[in-house]
């Protein structure tokens, strides 16, 4: 599946969901024991995913404010409010590197349960070994989707006086991603100049825009996760 492919992976998940949904899933595993022990691996894998996905959902709601809260200053320089300007583009820059560390630590953890995880030899039923895969795609995924975000944040900071800016390539991701790219080289901004202010908030509303789109595709993720949790924990139960 291609990184990020938001598609694709619905499509998986719901398939997987309503395999655990079916009859023939439910018989097949009360004529196996040890099938059981496998469903309570994949469940735990599950809850795991969840948390993960619930945490991502802090992160991207943290980033979506600092941008709104960068639009907000550069509004209000263009109706002339400049005296406290440079005291907030202070304090964004220290907010972004806070939100770079949390977006770091995710992806550790991320990265630490892909180790954990255990393969489909560990699994005795073919269906629960799709089930288990589909949850690994959906990890990928999440991974994909903090790669995307530390993009973004790795625009330049609003500063009077810009570091160089490295260049960035794009390597296949989704819409959003490309769309990270095509604002991620903001115009410095030490004279504050009224157009080149405007072409910053433009931008910025792009990025905006860009992260609205990962946050709903994330919230969908999450849903079909608790749909998979219940369905597993409800087949344990029985």
């Amino acid at each position: 599946m291609s990184i990020l492919n938001f598609y694709s992976l619905r499509d998986l998940h719901n398939s997987a969901n309503d395999l655990l949904h079916s009859p023939s899933f439910k018989r097949a595993l009360s004529y196996h024991q040890q099938n059981q022990t496998s469903v309570q691996k994949v469940s735990e894998s599950s809850l795991k995913m969840l948390d993960s996905c619930g945490r991502t959902k802090e992160i991207l709601f943290l980033v979506k404010t600092h941008i709104q809260e960068l639009q907000s200053t550069f509004r209000k320089i263009t109706l002339g409010e400049t005296s406290s300007a440079e005291n907030k583009f202070s304090a964004y820059h220290v907010h972004r590197k806070d939100l770079k560390k949390q977006m770091l630590n995710r992806l550790k953890s991320l990265k630490m349960t892909k180790n954990k995880t255990t393969t489909s030899n560990d699994y005795d039923d073919n269906s629960i070994v799709v089930v288990a895969n589909v949850l690994g795609e959906v990890r990928e995924t999440i991974i994909s989707l903090v790669e995307s975000l530390m993009l973004l944040m790795s625009m330049p900071s609003p500063n009077p006086n810009p570091k160089t800016r490295k260049s960035m390539h794009s390597n296949g991701l989704i819409a959003a991603k490309a769309k990270f790219m095509r604002v991620n080289s903001l115009t410095p901004w030490e004279k504050c100049e009224v157009h080149a202010v405007r072409r910053a908030i433009e931008r910025l509303e792009a990025v905006e825009s860009a992260v609205e789109d990962l946050e709903v595709e994330l919230e969908s993720i999450f849903k079909r996760l608790i749909r998979t949790r219940v369905l597993l924990l409800n087949i344990l139960s029985n």
